[in-house]
């Protein structure tokens, strides 16, 4: 169904929103692919040349390779909006200074430029909540550059005129640097999405010292695998921050690209199925309240959640922690091996752009977020010593834990995402996210669910209800360096803690007996 639907998606997309009909033809498309006549390279006023030729023809990566279209064709223009003008964007001109002498474009406050990927424009809600998210947050210049024209048509096309649009973006930095008389591009800072990423990798590259880079899920297919002068990567600006969330392969629908491609690269919820994207259809519709725009988030809702991530980070007081995983899968951060506070960077505008060395490149990050807005939560880890009994069968199921706080406490909150089966000789570490700050810890409720496997009839029975034996646990939160011992109020260690209904309770200690 999800295939079909995106199927659907794409060709109406492509054919509403161009306002041209696609030839649903085979071999009409395959002579557009395979029987282009056009040169390999082609020139442009101000912005050079473009070639068709390897690295841009790669097979397998990269099949079909277009020549970009010409700069009137892919249509890129740029709005400017200040605190000074935050409601009436100012349209920026590399063919007349003056729009840019005459606009409120001021050379002392650092620029954002927002790029959009395939298929849509500079007047998406997305833009225009980021643009806002960044004026209130500081005196900016934001300007949100427009490609539309180019980025309507078949999926290749649209890649090859990122090309035109980084270079057109590269222009008006060099014109804005001439009108005032800046000597330097580090104030500016690209923020592309999907395509877009990539967009600014084409822009960056030709600037000597382009500040930064934000890749909000850069585009995957067409990028996966090929050469770094294809795609982005970390030579295009001073720092490359990279958000991943979509980067299943590309016949699972992952719109993303897998591969690090800035100077710190976060996974988000592993990079590949965000939490609250794993609806259907029908919820989807209901809550965009609209068939076509609930359409598309049901197929590549894992795509947009990177920009939806990023507007968040810009005014969120939430620390939005991710932890660097040397060596290491989301799996292994999800068991605790990656929770070190030292080796941690917050996701999106305030990532730090110091946290690594200058030499360092592609630093896997991992974290978590909530299913929905706020997504950012707070990260814990924490460490269950269990109790070394003899015990007859060893008990798979999920632990729960509620934690306790001085200044509130949080939900029942899951520890492992998939059943597991837990022995009693060995210890477990579970990193979590809580939806608020509750202060410091005072204690938490542990429970958890007996799995009772299909397969083994034995475990039928509802009123088998086997026991974990815990001696006493250790909690971390991700934002100071105090770990937390937690000891039995309730005489678990001894007892043992019964599954489907028995709370046990753990209160922080100096020391357990």
């Amino acid at each position: 169904m999800k295939y079909f639907y995106c199927l659907c998606v794409a060709i109406g997309l492509a054919q509403c929103i161009s306002g041209k009909y696609i030839d649903p033809n085979p071999v009409d498309i395959l002579n557009d692919y395979y029987y282009d006549d056009s040169p390999l390279t082609v020139c442009y006023d101000e912005i050079g040349c473009f070639s068709s030729a390897y690295p841009f023809y790669d097979p397998p990566y990269r099949p079909v390779s277009w020549l970009p279209e010409s700069r009137a064709e892919v249509g890129t223009h740029f709005y400017l909006n200040t605190r000074q003008n935050p409601q009436s964007p100012t349209e920026l001109l590399t063919s007349d200074s003056s729009t840019i002498r005459d606009s409120f474009f001021d050379p002392s406050h650092d620029t954002k430029f927002i790029v959009h990927g395939f298929t849509q424009n500079g007047d998406v809600q997305w833009m225009f909540d980021m643009q806002e998210a960044f004026l209130n947050y500081g005196d900016f210049n934001v300007i949100r550059v427009d490609w539309s024209q180019g980025a309507v048509d078949l999926y290749g096309k649209a890649v090859a005129n990122t090309r035109i649009v980084g270079a057109e973006i590269s222009l008006l930095i060099d014109r804005i640097k001439e009108v005032f008389g800046m000597t330097s591009s580090q104030s500016f800072h690209i923020i592309g999405h999907s395509l877009g990423g990539h967009v600014a990798g084409y822009a960056g590259e030709r600037q000597a010292d382009l500040g930064r880079i934000t890749g909000m899920d850069p585009a995957g297919p067409y990028y996966e695998d090929t050469d770094t002068i294809v795609r982005l990567d970390p030579t295009d600006a001073q720092f490359v921050d990279v958000i991943h969330t979509d980067t299943s392969p590309i016949y699972n629908l992952g719109m993303g690209i897998y591969v690090p491609c800035g100077h710190v690269d976060i996974y988000v919820n592993g990079g590949r199925e965000q939490p609250g994207c794993d609806q259907g259809i029908v919820e989807h519709i209901i809550s965009e309240g609209s068939l076509v725009i609930g359409g598309v988030s049901f197929v590549v809702c894992n795509h947009l959640r990177s920009y939806e991530l990023f507007t968040e980070s810009i005014n969120t007081q939430c620390p939005f922690t991710a932890m660097r995983c040397d060596g290491y899968d989301y799996e292994d951060y999800l068991a605790g091996k990656c929770f070190d506070q030292t080796q941690s960077i917050a996701l999106g505008y305030h990532t730090d752009t110091n946290a690594i060395s200058g030499a360092e490149e592609n630093v896997v990050y991992y974290m978590q977020t909530m299913d929905e807005t706020p997504f950012c939560g707070e990260s814990y880890w924490v460490k269950l010593y269990l109790v070394n009994k003899f015990i007859n069968d060893d008990v798979k199921g999920e632990l729960f834990v509620t934690l306790f706080g001085t200044l509130g406490q949080t939900t029942k909150l899951k520890l492992n995402l998939e059943s597991i089966v837990f022995e009693h000789d060995k210890n477990y570490m579970f990193a979590f996210l809580a939806e608020d700050y509750i202060g410091d810890l005072t204690g938490l409720y542990f429970e958890w669910s007996y799995d009772r496997d299909w397969y083994r009839p034995g475990e039928w029975d509802f009123f088998i209800k086997p026991k974990i034996y815990i001696d006493y646990l250790e909690v971390e939160y991700a934002e100071d360096d105090f770990r937390y011992l937690m000891c039995s109020g309730s005489g678990s260690e001894r007892n043992g803690i019964e599954a489907d209904g028995e709370q046990a309770a753990f209160l922080v200690s100096s020391q357990c007996s």
